[in-house]
């Protein structure tokens, strides 16, 4: 899936589908996630306290607008996958309870 990126704050916002959130089994309110980076793509998945690499990479909640739920990504998390905000656009997938960020095309 193809998604563009909200200005929010100093960073940007990645809205993702409620039928998403679901297949990757979160609970918006209360679910952390963690994110790691790796050859220029983001792999987003939940993260537990007790899990032994919590303190490795980061943790962040899902954020809020309005009915929608995504994720608030700073502007130095988009540096390090090359992604200008103001001119590309991501690609979404899922595999194996892991969102996939990655630049698009």
């Amino acid at each position: 899936m193809r998604k563009t990126l909200t200005a929010r704050g100093n960073g940007w916002f990645l809205n993702i589908p409620k039928t998403w959130i679901k297949l990757l089994g979160l609970q918006p309110e209360t679910s952390k996630v963690q994110f790691k980076i790796k050859n220029r793509i983001l792999y987003v998945q939940e993260i537990f306290p007790d899990n032994p690499d919590y303190d490795k990479y980061l943790v962040r909640d899902l954020s809020r607008k309005n009915t929608s739920w995504g994720l608030y990504m700073p502007n130095s998390i988009l540096e390090l996958l090359d992604i200008n905000p103001e001119t590309d656009s991501v690609n979404l997938d899922i595999e194996d309870n892991v969102l996939i960020v990655r630049k698009a095309d």
